[in-house]
């Protein structure tokens, strides 16, 4: 199925050559499957082509490329000028514009355009890049036939056209439902790695192989979970390249001396400066693209990211994947069903009316700990959160209105300081303090309150106004340095309400070790 001679940066590993059979157009599913649990049209490219090309395409013109490479016959289109078709309702399905609107021709021309402009670098055996465009010029719009006539460039048809070898084939289908152009090239990314269940004699990170019990041990939180599963070490900085525009400083290896030709995609920011931290990295591109390959594809996929010991900067992250079974595709088939009508349209969901009084139902469970979803979150979902965890219903007749006021304020800066994706670090310290304290009392509720007898106390001592960012600050600072007083004048506070002694605080789990 694979030539792997693409990553050549694996620890420096001799790589041996795989010569795959001649494309049949079946998915790059597991070879021992007899039958192709793959649904829809394929798109196929070289795995040059996935691994060693750098750009960033909007979702939109990221389908509309998808849907053109599914229309090559591998083995019967042999002319780099062919010219593949788009119809007007097939343009309608991929970027969910309807074609009755006024300004639908001026969207779809003005789209089509934008994708037959986009370059991508391809890194060349030298270290340099070489930029090359997606389509020919010349793309025909007929207003009559309701048509769009496009040609690839004739550069990139040795890529896409007549593999029989160190190729990538897989279901477009997957791709049309996702939300974030990152999940697509993720998948297609982590697929060109794939051999199947073919074993070609050699161990050395080149593609995926078998977890075995080394690398179980590596991860014994998730040895269970792992069992089955084959993985791949990926560094997280080439990874990241893989999704983005190269640096300006790559770009320039590529542009000959004394050349005023400005550098191109001078316009886009590359993935190191939309998300500079790793947890922006995982936020916005690592968890999106696990939660739509496992809803949508063929692939369960994990990873794990992974330091170098004595360092803070995570170096590599550890993929795992395996293939869903016959039973599980038919839910993926299920769900893409679901999702589309019947000429597979999608239609725009109703909103959600907002619910009333979230987390302040009786047999709510408040000693669970809070999700790291919480992190991302917008801050009135992570107060919402926070609400379900402090039994509110059970003392809210029993504050004055002064006190519901603060405790109101104290979960606002409190679900600010957990959703601010500015300070990452300081969010996960707050989130870390707030379990510890759920665990060790059960819920939030004595901290809550022992936060909100502290407010009073500060606010009727001063009369200057402070801002929000004070008063969050103020929070965080008793949250993960004073948690332990705090929840103490909260039991005080609890003893007044209930008129009889509070729960016992076990005040030993604060003793210094």
């Amino acid at each position: 199925m694979k030539e792997n001679d693409a990553a050549k940066n694996n620890d420096n590993n001799e790589v041996e050559v795989v010569t795959g059979e001649v494309l049949d157009h079946t998915l790059a599913v597991d070879p021992a499957s007899s039958k192709s649990l793959s649904f829809g049209s394929f798109v196929t490219k070289s795995n040059d082509l996935i691994q060693k090309t750098k750009y960033s395409l909007p979702r939109t013109e990221q389908k509309i490329l998808f849907m053109l490479l599914s229309k090559i016959d591998q083995k019967k289109d042999k002319d780099p000028s062919k010219t593949y078709t788009l119809t007007f309702s097939e343009f309608s399905k991929l970027t969910g514009v309807n074609a009755m609107d006024p300004g639908y021709i001026n969207y779809l021309k003005d789209t089509v355009q934008s994708l037959e402009r986009r370059d991508f670098w391809v890194v060349l055996p030298d270290g340099r890049y070489k930029s090359m465009s997606w389509l020919d010029r010349g793309t025909v719009v007929d207003t009559r036939d309701k048509t769009i006539s496009i040609r690839f460039n004739r550069d990139l048809w040795p890529q896409v056209a007549q593999l029989t070898s160190n190729y990538t084939s897989y279901s477009i289908e997957y791709l049309l439902m996702m939300k974030s152009t990152y999940s697509m090239r993720v998948y297609e990314i982590i697929l060109s790695y794939d051999n199947g269940s073919r074993n070609y004699g050699y161990n050395n990170g080149l593609v995926f192989e078998p977890v075995t019990e080394e690398i179980l041990k590596k991860f014994p939180d998730m040895r269970s979970e792992l069992k089955g599963y084959k993985y791949k070490r990926f560094k997280c900085d080439e990874l990241r390249s893989l999704l983005s525009v190269p640096t300006p400083e790559e770009r320039g290896r590529g542009k000959k001396k004394n050349s005023d030709e400005p550098a191109k995609y001078s316009r886009e920011k590359t993935l190191d400066e939309k998300y500079p931290t790793y947890y922006d990295f995982d936020k916005h591109v690592l968890k999106p693209a696990k939660k739509e390959i496992n809803e949508m594809t063929d692939l369960w996929v994990e990873y794990i990211p992974v330091r170098i010991k004595g360092t803070r900067k995570y170096e590599y992250l550890y993929f795992f994947i395996k293939y869903k079974s016959k039973d599980e595709m038919k839910k993926v088939r299920a769900f893409h069903d679901s999702n589309a009508g019947p000429d597979g349209e999608v239609a725009k969901k109703p909103r959600k009316t907002k619910r009333k009084n979230v987390g302040f139902t009786a047999g709510e469970n408040v000693s669970t700990p809070l999700p790291d979803e919480i992190l991302t979150m917008s801050y009135v979902m992570a107060r919402h959160e926070l609400e379900s965890r402090i039994q509110y219903f059970s003392y809210e007749k029993k504050l004055v209105s002064d006190e519901k006021n603060i405790l109101a304020d104290i979960l606002t800066y409190t679900s600010k300081l957990l959703t601010n994706q500015k300070k990452a670090a300081q969010a996960e310290e707050s989130l870390e303090a707030l379990n510890r304290i759920i665990k060790n009392n059960g819920d939030l509720k004595l901290w809550v309150l022992g936060m909100e007898e502290k407010f009073k106390d500060m606010l009727q001592k001063t009369t200057e106004k402070k801002s929000a960012q004070y008063y969050r600050v103020v929070v965080y600072n008793e949250l993960i340095d004073n948690s332990a007083a705090t929840v103490m004048a909260g039991q005080r506070k609890a003893e007044q309400l209930d008129g009889k002694s509070a729960m016992r605080v076990d005040m030993s789990v604060f003793d210094d070790e």
